[in-house]
């Protein structure tokens, strides 16, 4: 895992949850929240929980802002990029309108230390086939200037995924992996089922449902 790791990934893959579960699995110093564009399941909603995993969590400036939609990001979530020796994961914005912030790091993005992983879910309609994958990677790519260098097999049914969704959505992922030389860095399995899971493709993490209500 690279010091910096931007996670970006389609609306429904994710990519917040599993964000938010990175970072507290791998001891991570900030979570830096850049989805300025969908208000819902935000990495920012679990502030107090973050912290004492000791956490730091870097969102809007506004204060109170927790619900809004308003376009603002922290001149904090720039720390990363000047302090050498802090860790910190990036819950990107989904699809290239989202993706697009990265650009702003552009300048003092550096390759070496910093990964952009696209988060999967094969369950969602955009991402649902090798061909739709791929087109999102190449919008994703067009858009924030950056090349995606991983992919994330977080397919699930949230507390209904089983060890053949995940294999189904790991078969998915591996076709697109050789077209794009790409690999499966790691595979979110809920972690109620884990220990009914056998082998999958790169790191398994334990997610626990953070952002998901036992409701929902």
């Amino acid at each position: 895992m690279k010091r910096m790791t931007f996670i970006t990934g389609h609306y429904g893959s994710g990519k917040s949850e599993f964000s938010v579960n990175l970072a507290i699995t791998k001891k991570i110093q900030m979570l830096i929240d850049l989805d300025i564009v969908n208000p819902y399941f935000r990495s920012r909603e679990l502030e107090e929980h973050l912290s004492l995993n000791n956490v730091q969590l870097v969102a809007s400036p506004i204060r109170a802002a927790l619900g809004s939609d308003l376009p603002y990001i922290s001149k904090e979530a720039f720390i990363p990029f000047h302090q050498n020796y802090v860790t910190s994961v990036f819950d990107l914005g989904g699809d290239p309108v989202g993706a697009r912030v990265l650009r702003q790091f552009s300048d003092i993005y550096d390759e070496k230390e910093t990964d952009l992983l696209l988060c999967v879910n094969v369950y969602r309609e955009k991402t649902g086939s090798i061909v739709g994958i791929l087109e999102m990677i190449q919008e994703i790519e067009a858009s924030s200037g950056h090349k995606i260098t991983g992919l994330i097999n977080n397919s699930n049914f949230l507390r209904d995924t089983n060890y053949e969704d995940l294999l189904y959505g790991e078969k998915i992922l591996k076709e697109v992996a050789v077209k794009t030389g790409l690999q499966i860095c790691y595979t979110g399995v809920y972690e109620d089922i884990i220990d009914s899971c056998g082998t999958l493709a790169g790191e398994v993490l334990a997610m626990k449902l953070y952002l998901r209500k036992k409701w929902l």
